[in-house]
């Protein structure tokens, strides 16, 4: 069984590939459980001290994710301009100038400068960096951002209980944990930093990789890459491009926009029940401990359903994966919306963890396999851009939290949302440029000769 599947992928990894796949993932780690994962279980508290009603409290949640995802084309140009080292440093001071302005808020506009600038920096340290490294080290992407996405998922594992631990010690309040924080993660993105330097290829800018492609393919660095010679078919139940699409051309395709919804969809999903969850199930009439321990478990599942995910990426199309996935967030969301019984609570976190834990990945692998590698970076970003508009939900769910006195409708309005992307999901098929690039599903198959009979005489 160790000679074969992802055991004998790990084995064969490069010492400095596995190394940055391990640092990038624990980076993640961090900023996952001091962001927003946190946020969720510290805001009553905040709430408690600072008397600000859940619709103040939602939206400094709305600005961090805004912020999150309205910055996604910034860490883009800095790693472009500047290089992956670079862009770790700069993330890294600025996440600890926000987590530690969050631990002094007095007042609502400090509470959301301070979201703001954990959002931008979030960006700055997370999966676009990440993604950009990992894919220029591994031929089995699928598995190896799963495997990045698993490892940085326990970050929203653990989050909650750093929070709850670090409120249980005598004295220390939800002001000290913003401060532990941020030494920590200010700590940690410097050494990311060094370490993922050591490779010359993300200490320098990376428009170079653009330019030195350009010329060796003999075309201006905008251009259009020549389209390849047709090759052999080849047999695999996953299409994977064998062409780089511009970002103009992705952009104009029904697919892009379908894989963009489907992120919209589990991101909004994401935040909101991060943020909110542990408010709703207590007002009713489940303990706070349950309701973040569900939480916890949400994250936990999560995590399994990305390694598991990555592995099954490679050998399975990653849209049937998200089909499945998506219907998992709609049921669990509804199930949250609608039950506060112990063993029916445990289809909430089953279903939004499987949920949240394959369709962003899926989405990641998406729009490699489908554009190709070259401009992913600049597409990714891009697709990153709607959590500007995903981190409206909290806000939303405060202002129906105010207006009816509860949280159900905002998880119902979740799970149909995310019904509606899973019928656009279920009717996308794989692009097609060209007929080099031809998805596996159109490919016709090779009929060879049939061999001549000889004739036989009496």
């Amino acid at each position: 069984m160790l000679n074969s599947g992802i055991f004998k992928s790990v084995r064969t990894v490069p010492p400095m590939a596995g190394g940055h796949l391990l640092t990038l993932s624990a980076l993640d780690l961090l900023i996952g459980a001091a962001t927003f994962s946190s946020l969720g279980v510290a805001l009553p508290h905040m709430l408690g001290d600072l008397e600000w009603s859940w619709s103040q409290a939602g939206l400094g949640f709305t600005i961090l994710g805004a912020a999150c995802g309205g910055s996604s084309l910034f860490p883009t140009l800095v790693i472009r301009k500047l290089g992956v080292r670079q862009a770790l440093f700069i993330g890294g001071v600025a996440m600890a100038i926000g987590l530690y302005t969050m631990s002094a808020v007095n007042g609502l506009l400090q509470y959301f400068i301070a979201a703001a600038i954990c959002g931008v920096a979030y960006q700055m340290l997370g999966a676009i960096p990440a993604t950009f490294v990992v894919s220029r080290h591994f031929k089995n992407k699928s598995t190896a951002l799963g495997l990045y996405f698993t490892l940085g998922g326990f970050g929203n594992v653990v989050g909650p209980w750093m929070v709850l631990a670090a409120l249980s010690v005598d004295g220390n309040t939800w002001r000290d944990y913003w401060v532990y924080q941020s030494i920590l993660l200010l700590t940690m993105s410097i050494a990311a930093g060094l370490i993922i330097g050591l490779d010359r290829r993300f200490s320098q800018p990376a428009e170079r990789e653009l330019v030195e492609n350009a010329i060796e393919k003999k075309i201006e660095p905008g251009e259009a890459p020549a389209t390849p010679a047709p090759q052999p078919a080849r047999r695999s139940n996953v299409f994977v491009t064998t062409v780089d699409w511009t970002v103009k051309e992705a952009t104009r395709t029904p697919q892009f926009y379908i894989i963009v919804s489907a992120y919209f969809a589990q991101l909004m999903a994401l935040v909101t029940v991060t943020s909110l969850s542990v408010g709703h199930l207590v007002e009713r009439g489940v303990s706070s401990e349950v309701a973040a321990a569900m939480l916890s478990l949400e994250a936990l599942i999560a995590v399994l359903a990305r390694v598991g995910g990555g592995f099954l990426g490679e050998r399975i199309d990653p849209r049937k994966l998200m089909i499945v996935s998506l219907a998992m967030l709609s049921v669990g969301c509804l199930v949250l919306a609608t039950s506060n019984s112990h063993g029916i609570l445990l289809i909430y976190a089953v279903g939004t963890g499987i949920g949240f834990g394959i369709t962003g990945l899926a989405c990641t692998v998406l729009l490699i396999n489908y554009f190709g590698q070259r401009h992913n970076l600049e597409l990714f970003s891009t697709m990153c851009l709607v959590g500007a508009a995903s981190a409206l939900g909290p806000t939303i769910g405060g202002v129906i939290r105010d207006l009816t006195g509860n949280f159900v409708l905002m998880f119902l309005i979740l799970s149909a949302i995310t019904a509606i992307v899973w019928v656009g999901v279920v009717s996308m098929r794989a692009p097609r440029k060209d007929a080099a690039d031809a998805p596996p599903e159109e490919e016709a198959p090779r009929l060879e000769p049939a061999p001549a009979i000889a004739k036989t005489t009496a």
